[in-house]
């Protein structure tokens, strides 16, 4: 260190260093920055209080006479005039009307139902719609003795009744039920005979008047004219009660309107001969 510096001050700048800068004049404080204020919304007024009102249960109603609002006084004007005394009221009196016949009801219903039974059946049940026609006649019945054949209506019939097993899954396979496996034979007598193709009813009846449905699952017939002399057969089955399995009887109704050699325009057409076998209701039960 020089002489020189021994003897300036400790703070004093050393020699051929400039001397500091004059100290920069003191600037004016500035105003805080203030941001945009947003609008603020109107204010709304407020919901006008009404006094309590009833809401339950409710006010009861107010009488048709009453008013809520002050009636003004009317000078009187006088007694007001009588009313006519009114006539005592009297029911009208009731006029007997004629019951219309049912008459053409009961023929529109009875055509609808023929239409009907047409329709859903075909024409091979024809002969249903003549039965129909002239209603329900008491059965005439042919009895046929076991084994033994019978020609009616130029058709000759036997019939063989024996007991089989339940089908396969059948539900009616327990002791108190008996199958039945019934065959009938039929074979035309001569020309007519040939032509009369339609398939016969089988039901089963025991003493008592109870019947059973048979139902054809198998035949053999042909469904044109069949062969004179010919025998065809049909196959059904029944069901019955095993305690008159051995005694119930083949009751068999021919079918003697329907003709494979109808034409089928003429398949409706009602002749005196349908008519009459129309009207007839035979049956024929083969004993056992």
């Amino acid at each position: 260190m020089s002489t020189n510096d021994s003897e300036r001050d400790w703070f004093s700048p050393p020699a051929g260093q400039p001397a500091a800068q004059p100290p920069r004049p003191a600037q004016p404080p500035q105003a805080p920055l203030q941001r945009p204020q947003r609008p603020q919304p109107a204010a709304r007024p407020r919901p006008v209080i009404h006094p309590d009102q009833q809401v339950w249960p409710p006010a009861p109603a107010e009488p048709v006479g009453s008013s809520t609002q002050p009636i003004p006084a009317i000078p009187s004007a006088g007694p007001l005039p009588p009313r006519p005394p009114q006539p005592p009221w009297t029911p009208p009196e009731e006029t007997a009307q004629e019951t219309p016949p049912a008459k053409p009801r009961r023929l529109l219903v009875g055509v609808g139902a023929v239409v009907a039974l047409v329709v859903a059946l075909g024409a091979p049940t024809v002969d249903r719609y003549l039965f129909f026609k002239s209603g329900r006649p008491s059965e005439t019945v042919h009895l046929v003795q076991p084994g033994q054949t019978l020609t009616y209506e130029h058709v000759s019939w036997k019939s063989a009744i024996e007991p089989t097993t339940a089908p396969p899954g059948s539900r009616h396979n327990t002791p108190e039920k008996q199958w039945l496996k019934i065959t009938v034979t039929r074979s035309a007598a001569d020309g007519t005979g040939a032509v009369l193709t339609g398939k016969p009813e089988l039901t089963l009846k025991d003493t008592r008047g109870r019947t059973w449905k048979a139902e054809i699952y198998e035949d053999d017939t042909p469904t044109e004219k069949h062969e004179v002399g010919k025998a065809y057969d049909y196959r059904a089955l029944a069901v019955v009660p095993t305690a008159v399995g051995k005694e119930v009887q083949l009751n068999l109704k021919p079918n003697i309107t329907y003709r494979a050699d109808t034409p089928t325009a003429d398949l409706m057409k009602i002749t005196p001969e349908l008519t009459e076998k129309s009207r007839r209701n035979d049956v024929i039960i083969f004993r056992r």
